[in-house]
């Protein structure tokens, strides 16, 4: 539970904790050197939060899921050309995705609507959504029209990477919260991570999902409805030290079961990213999306949401530093926190 703190990180996050009741964890490193590390806030009732506390960190988890295809790839158990119908379990194949290749599901360039609208269906707790709700979501995903033609622009669809997902368990015959663990979290030291799908059995002292409520003047359990979550796109819980073990992959250009040309071309920038809905990503350059990450110059980032928490890394290849702040309280800006973090320690 040890902290580090640094006066400048320390004087802009007590600005976040005024201004917004910022509450969760921060890490800075530079050089895999700890430059502040702290927690903040309450994690329940009565006990603040503390910097070995695990938490969710929702769209953090589609790298996961987009190595783990890399490792497929390697293998030759998939390319990144298949088209998705022959990767997918049969009762998932739809006619109206015939056109849609992995390479589409990765760079959210499939056309597939985000999620499902229908909820008649939903068994969700907390967020999650398990079993027959995604069973429903693909299949109502399957009846509707595409947005635009596989590959002809960029937009967000949450399920695309839930139908990855399928297809790592259809390829390997493994659930995906085993794959990541025995293939990406183990070999990786990522002790305190794990995938929250139906098998997850939370830990006594997780930090628990919380919203700030104006009313009472004081944070709360976040219960504001919201679009679940699936496994593979945003099923990671995790601790900043461990999250700091996996930036090492992007330091070292090294990943088990990927060779270097693989985890390159996972990290390519492939198309802009909608600055509507993610403005004022272009850090270094234009912001555009890889495989289950965002770029901008040698910056790889992502945010990620879920009921109860927010996060969003940065981490600079050229300067070696790492901006992580996983935050449960929904109202937080995390983008803007990480943002001011990263203005404070970009060398550019």
């Amino acid at each position: 539970m040890r902290e580090t703190i640094d006066d400048n990180a320390e004087a802009f996050l007590r600005e976040m904790v005024a201004s917004e009741h910022f509450s969760g964890v921060v890490l800075v490193a530079s050089r895999e050197r700890t430059v502040h590390k702290r927690a903040y806030g309450p994690s329940g009732k009565v006990q603040p939060n503390r910097t070995d506390r695990r938490l969710h960190v929702g769209s953090l988890t589609k790298q996961f899921t987009a190595a783990a295809i890399m490792q497929l790839v390697e293998t030759g158990a998939v390319k990144l050309d298949d088209p998705i119908n022959a990767l997918l379990p049969e009762t998932y194949r739809a006619r109206i995705w015939s056109e849609i290749s992995l390479g589409h599901l990765l760079t959210h360039t499939s056309g597939i609507p985000d999620y499902a609208v229908v909820r008649d269906y939903y068994d969700v707790t907390d967020g999650w959504a398990f079993s027959a709700t995604i069973d429903g979501m693909i299949r109502e995903a399957m009846g509707r029209a595409l947005n635009f033609a596989p590959g002809a622009r960029f937009e967000y669809s949450n399920i695309g990477f839930t139908l990855l997902g399928k297809i790592i368990e259809h390829r390997t015959g493994r659930r995906y919260a085993d794959y990541i663990k025995q293939e990406l979290l183990d070999p990786l030291g990522m002790a305190d991570s794990e995938i929250h799908d139906e098998h997850c059995r939370s830990r006594p002292d997780d930090a628990p999902g919380l919203r700030w409520d104006d009313s009472a003047c004081r944070h709360v359990a976040d219960d504001v409805v919201s679009l679940p979550v699936t496994p593979a796109d945003g099923g990671l819980v995790t601790t900043v030290d461990d999250f700091a073990r996996w930036v090492g992959v992007y330091r070292r250009m090294a990943l088990p079961g990927v060779s270097k040309p693989s985890l390159e071309r996972m990290l390519q920038p492939v198309v802009p990213i909608d600055a509507t809905r993610w403005p004022g990503r272009d850090l270094r350059g234009p912001a555009c999306y890889a495989f289950g990450v965002m770029r901008s110059g040698d910056l790889i980032m992502h945010e990620g949401s879920i009921v109860g928490f927010r996060s969003y890394f940065i981490y600079s290849l050229d300067d070696d530093l790492l901006i992580a702040v996983f935050s449960n309280n929904t109202a937080n800006d995390v983008f803007r926190i990480a943002a001011g973090l990263f203005g404070l320690y970009d060398r550019a």
